[in-house]
């Protein structure tokens, strides 16, 4: 299922923001982490503000934290892959930092393109209510990390080029 249509914007450009972040989050996992929350904060709120569901910061707040500790394995694991990497990247760095910059923007491109996925189609349910957005608060771990499809990945792919 595809992002709402009502939302595709709102997700497009979640997901630059996002994947731009790429390239300085290899350099300071710290700004990669603040950065996405504040991005996702920005993308949950305005999607929930599109979809006529009044949705408190708090929730807002509590689902983005839910998504960044859902993710925070991930990220942490590509941080780790690029530090070990890192004497291959000093030794080619013209390949290894566009290559690195490349796989950590992509991880938050995909992990952005979720998050908006799954908060859009919810917020498309027309009786959505606050113990459903608290149910998706404890339950976003599995909506977020999974290995992507072809079908993901050319969806992420027409989202940012159209």
């Amino acid at each position: 299922m595809p992002v709402h249509q009502r939302d595709k914007n709102i997700v497009k450009t979640a997901m630059v923001a996002a994947t731009g972040l790429g390239i300085p989050g290899i350099f300071n996992p710290g700004l990669d982490t603040v950065g996405m929350a504040g991005i996702w904060t920005t993308m949950v709120g305005a999607i929930a503000a599109k979809s006529g569901h009044s949705v408190s910061p708090n929730m807002i707040a509590k689902l983005v934290g839910a998504s960044v500790a859902a993710v925070s394995s991930y990220l942490l694991g590509s941080k780790i892959l690029t530090w070990v990497a890192t004497p291959l990247i000093l030794a080619c760095p013209i390949a290894g930092v566009p290559a690195a910059a490349s796989v950590n923007g992509f991880l938050n491109g995909l992990f952005t393109y979720r998050l908006g996925l799954t908060v859009s189609n919810q917020m498309a349910k027309p009786n959505l209510s606050q113990d459903d957005l608290l149910n998706l608060c404890m339950a976003i771990v599995p909506h977020l990390i999974y290995l992507p499809n072809i079908d993901e990945i050319r969806e992420v792919q027409n989202l940012l080029t159209s």
